[in-house]
């Protein structure tokens, strides 16, 4: 049984068992980011990532959208303050509750992070989902850079690190939606279910994670993003050891080590 924790405006939060599930939860506006949306995620992310009883974090949304960007209505709600910084762009990437920032710590979040695509993921949003592990996707749903049909420049984001710099710059010039079936064939997406299955679908994938060894699968994804960004192939494999070493000194290791042996399923603990 899920139960709805945290107290946020624009988030949902719930628990169910090991597995946290994020909800964005501004669904007259399909989602989109403001202020107060950001900062509540990334207050939802720090309690995750200190909390040894989360083993697996799933991220969606509420209503008809996975998130539709920005709101470009305004980042702000009545009587909230907005911090501009004096640099713009030190503004776009590192403003308070700014996506990018979302981006960073859902990869440096050592457990595995699902996206349940229900719908649009659209600007920023794309960059969400991206920003997690995996993504499963509603067969409706859709992945979008739509920024020059709005007369607004744009980059890659993280969508050169999954297709290539060459598909990018297509979709980017563009503007591109992509359906579904696109997505999974480029790698976007891990699988494609009808909506009503999604939900299921995304707690038994969660779920799966939440059974496993914890710190191994977070040393595992540090070292599989650090050695993606290293263009020195040794340096790639310094990180590779480096997550083997630590990971040798877990519990799950040593159980799974001796489950190996025993011929048995292992029973992980996350420790």
């Amino acid at each position: 049984m899920a139960t709805d924790i945290g107290g946020y405006r624009h988030l949902l939060v719930e628990r169910d068992g090991s597995v946290a599930r994020l909800v964005l939860n501004r669904p007259e506006k399909l989602n989109a980011l403001n202020l107060r949306i950001g900062v509540e995620v990334l207050h939802a992310l720090d309690d995750l990532a200190c909390d040894d009883d989360v083993r697996a974090v799933v991220l969606t949304g509420a209503g008809r959208a996975f998130c539709a960007g920005d709101d470009l209505s305004g980042m702000v709600g009545p009587g909230e303050e907005y911090r501009v910084h004096p640099d713009p762009v030190d503004q776009y990437v590192r403003g308070e509750g700014r996506w990018p920032v979302i981006v960073d710590r859902l990869r440096a979040l050592p457990k595995p992070v699902i996206a349940a695509v229900n719908g649009h993921a659209h600007g920023a949003g794309f960059n969400l989902a991206l920003g997690c592990d995996m993504r499963i996707m509603a067969a409706e749903a859709t992945l979008a850079i739509p920024f020059v049909k709005r007369g607004l420049a744009t980059g890659t984001s993280l969508l050169q690190q999954y297709v290539g710099i060459g598909k990018a710059m297509e979709w980017a010039l563009s503007g591109a939606t992509l359906d579904a079936p696109t997505a999974e064939r480029w790698g976007l997406a891990s699988r494609i279910v009808p909506l009503d299955e999604l939900a299921d679908a995304t707690a038994e994938l969660a779920q799966a994670f939440a059974s496993g060894p914890t710190r191994v699968l977070g040393l595992t994804k540090a070292a599989v993003y650090r050695g993606w960004q290293e263009s020195d192939p040794q340096r790639a494999y310094e990180h590779q050891g480096l997550a083997l070493y630590q990971a040798r000194r877990t519990k799950d290791f040593t159980e799974g080590r001796q489950a190996f042996l025993d011929k048995r399923p292992p029973e992980f603990t996350g420790r």
